[in-house]
């Protein structure tokens, strides 16, 4: 197996941007209540970017070898603890937004949101060859279920921004995770059948 590239680089640059939009954010909504929630939805936006790149990284590499594609797999680790970080920062106005300024949360948002950051967390933490090596064939397990568990949160919540006349927001997030969840299913698809038939 190739040898990781420095995560720290990536890590930097994900945290780093993630508070620099938030504060953004802050900034174009006049502070308080509006400026804060318009930086949890800025920080989500950026955040599922880079979930939907770690989560499609193998199976861009295995449908097109060569170029960024193999860059982005073999950076893969970076990519997804960049998520991981970038969303904690989403976190930090997410709570914010409930905890100083009321804004209003479901409890499905909350216990969903809740259970995806566990993932994330238990994902970030098992991230580091010690943790492959341990759990073995139940670290694959984790971060595959992990990985559907996420993108299937970010799913249910963008196409609720269609559903609540924001479109062309939850089109974004819906390209992203469904462009990514197709990418992983046309690799499989591959992969399977250039798999030999028994005699």
């Amino acid at each position: 197996m190739a040898r990781q590239k420095p995560t720290g680089p990536i890590i930097y640059l994900a945290a780093m941007a993630a508070l620099l939009i938030g504060l953004t954010g802050v900034v174009l909504g006049d502070g308080g209540r509006d400026g804060v929630a318009a930086a949890t939805a800025f920080t989500a936006r950026w955040s599922v970017l880079w979930f939907a790149a770690a989560w499609s990284a193998s199976a861009l590499a295995k449908l097109w070898p060569g170029g960024w594609r193999t860059w982005l797999l073999f950076n893969r680790r970076g990519v997804g603890l960049g998520f991981a970080f970038a969303h904690f920062v989403h976190a930090v106005f997410f709570a914010t937004a409930i905890l100083v300024y009321g804004h209003a949360a479901s409890m499905v948002t909350i216990i969903g949101g809740g259970a995806g950051y566990v993932f994330v967390a238990l994902m970030a933490l098992t991230s580091n060859d010690w943790s492959v090596r341990t759990l073995g064939a139940n670290w694959k397990r984790l971060h595959s279920v992990g990985g559907i568990v996420i993108a299937g949160i970010f799913a249910f919540t963008y196409y609720g921004r269609i559903t609540h006349q924001q479109p062309l927001v939850g089109s974004y997030g819906l390209a992203l995770v469904g462009g990514a969840a197709a990418l992983r299913i046309a690799a499989l698809v591959r992969s399977a059948a250039r798999q030999p038939k028994p005699a």
